[in-house]
């Protein structure tokens, strides 16, 4: 206990930066994403039929509270250009004897056009105007069967054959915030944990023990020294993660449904992967701005090909299964974002706990190998260079 004060006072400039940095990142994301609809989205309205069902149905998409139509149009080239110049993110073209045709039973068509250069726009203004068509259509179709004579139940029969009730499970309000959430935060605290924290401690310590006697007593110490920094690390970042997530619950609403326990394994195992990484990178590299450098810019691919941007089966084939091996936070944020959203057990668990065991199994070793064998390299090197200055000095002697 004392050895992790000791510790905590010594590191406590990277720790508090990681801290602060770490909450701040997670509040302004959650902040962002903290409006679960896109709503009010600019629709704009081309009206070349005049009628009643024109009119009908422009105030039903007006009365929809994912739309606002705030911009009429005279012509087909003037909604194009409205949506070009960004005005409106989407709109509808009536056509001419709209209403006359759907009396007639000729099935018009209405046109939808949508800006598709924001993918998450795009499927709500489709969706909301979608919805509100397919409802006047059903209708239109009753009264057409009706003016043919047909009894008003035969006629809602013959269109509503069927009626579904919508449940989306564990996550109903299909939430950005909190579908994206778990991610980030835990993205975030990795964007300091590795390059603040772990990679920097792994770089001096092995100057440090390119100077000593690794079976000496100095030398168990430091070892000892770096596995307990390490520890403390996992731990404030483990508490750091896990209060983030608390924080955006109080304010945003974000689940937290999962066993503590489990939660902590989950951690834990993924800040001995990450270990493994750090190993592997303090082997090869000895510039700690040059690693931010390069880890900054793995970091945002990270992000981008960890499963939950980009899913796997829209990736490459075989890219999934390569970058599960490389690197272990898909491992993690997937494990994480199920334990919380859908509250999993130790059981369903325990396929996500294999995965991480797996990848710490393969790359511990490994990064422990490379490690010690560039310490080794580092004592040849500098013992070539004591024999080669003791030499020197005996020739100036004689």
């Amino acid at each position: 206990m004392t050895l992790f004060l000791k510790l905590l006072k010594k590191e406590i400039n990277p720790i508090v930066k990681t801290i602060i940095l770490t909450i701040l990142g997670s509040l302004i994301f959650g902040y962002a994403m903290s409006n679960p609809y896109i709503e009010n989205i600019p629709f704009g309205v081309v009206d070349k039929d005049n009628s009643h069902l024109s009119r009908t149905v422009i105030q039903q998409l007006k009365i929809q509270p994912g739309l606002n139509v705030n911009y009429y149009a005279d012509s087909d080239t003037e909604l194009e250009k409205a949506i070009k110049d960004r005005r409106v993110n989407g709109g509808i073209i009536i056509p001419k004897h709209f209403e006359k045709d759907v009396s007639l039973a000729k099935s018009p068509s209405a046109l939808l056009l949508i800006d598709g250069t924001s993918l998450p726009k795009e499927s709500s203004t489709l969706g909301y105007a979608s919805q509100v068509l397919s409802t006047i259509n059903a209708g239109a179709q009753i009264n057409v069967f009706q003016g043919n004579g047909m009894v008003p139940y035969l006629s809602k029969q013959t269109v509503l054959n069927f009626s579904y009730v919508e449940r989306v499970l564990y996550e109903p309000q299909s939430s950005y915030l909190r579908y994206l959430i778990y991610t980030l935060v835990s993205l975030v605290n990795q964007g300091f944990f590795v390059p603040l924290l772990l990679v920097p401690a792994l770089l001096k310590k092995k100057e440090q023990f390119a100077q000593i006697k690794i079976r000496s007593r100095e030398g168990v110490k430091a070892i000892l020294g770096l596995i307990v920094r390490i520890l403390l690390y996992s731990t404030l970042c483990t508490i750091l993660i896990f209060t983030c997530l608390c924080i955006l619950d109080k304010l945003f609403c974000v689940p937290l449904r999962g066993d503590i326990l489990i939660y902590i394994v989950v951690m834990y195992l993924f800040f001995i992967n990450l270990t493994a990484m750090g190993l592997i990178f303090a082997s090869v590299m000895d510039n700690l701005g040059y690693f931010i450098l390069f880890f900054n810019m793995i970091n945002i691919v990270i992000f981008l090909t960890c499963g939950i941007i980009f899913p796997d089966y829209l990736l490459p084939s075989g890219m999934s299964d390569a970058l599960n091996s490389l690197w272990p936070f898909r491992h993690m944020t997937i494990a994480l974002k199920m334990l919380n959203l859908k509250g999993l057990g130790w059981d369903l668990m325990l396929p996500y706990l294999q995965n991480e065991l797996k990848f710490g199994q393969f790359w511990l070793p490994i990064g422990i190998t490379l490690y010690s064998a560039r310490i080794a390299f580092m004592k040849y090197k500098n013992s070539k260079l004591l024999q080669k200055d003791i030499s020197q000095e005996n020739i100036v002697q004689v």
